[in-house]
């Protein structure tokens, strides 16, 4: 049994017997990621009927996304991962909104700040991206099917159910950032007496 989190875009939760979906709990509050988690988490695993001792594997959506919020959802799956000693996959979320198209696909999501982050695929297999692009580079890709659309636990816990079976390695757990936070700290000020 996998438990798969997201939380790229609002917060979200769901439970695999192996491709099999058996629970998925969603939270659309894009800023309440700390306060939804933990809720999340105990309504999939009440949802699919099973216990945290029954799980087996535990996927996370590693953005790219904005700063807090994925680092809500990749703290929790590797809190999960390391307290139940189950291994931990990455899930690169534009490719988890990929999985399963055929054709020219355009992948984005809102990167905020008037971007978006986005990434391109040809039958499934990534050509180009991650990156930040305004809009207007949508003009670039005139063959492109584009899919505008959020990331949530049922993607990310779908193309890790392939991946695993494929033999796609999703080791990689680490957050992925294309630009730097909004909020840096401070350097100080200076205080003279």
């Amino acid at each position: 049994m996998l438990i798969s989190i997201d939380t790229s875009a609002g917060t979200s939760v769901a439970i695999f017997d192996g491709p099999s979906l058996l629970s998925f709990v969603s939270f659309e509050d894009p800023f309440g990621h700390a306060e939804n988690i933990g809720s999340a988490i105990e309504a999939a695993l009440a949802e699919a009927g099973i216990t945290r001792q029954e799980l087996s594997a535990v996927a996370v959506g590693r953005g790219p996304a904005p700063y807090t919020g994925l680092r809500v959802g990749i703290a929790a799956a590797q809190l999960l991962a390391r307290s139940l000693s189950l291994p931990l996959n990455g899930v690169m979320v534009l490719d988890a909104i990929a999985f399963g198209k055929s054709g020219k696909i355009l992948v984005t999501t809102d990167a905020k700040r008037k971007e978006l982050f986005a990434a391109w695929y040809e039958d499934g297999k990534r050509t180009g991206g991650p990156e930040v692009i305004s809009p207007d580079r949508l003009a670039d890709f005139p063959e492109f099917e584009q899919l505008a659309v959020s990331a949530d636990a049922a993607m990310v816990g779908s193309f890790a159910v392939a991946a695993a079976s494929s033999g796609i390695d999703l080791g990689q757990t680490d957050a992925i950032y294309l630009r730097s936070p909004d909020v840096t700290p401070s350097k100080g000020k200076r205080v003279s007496g």
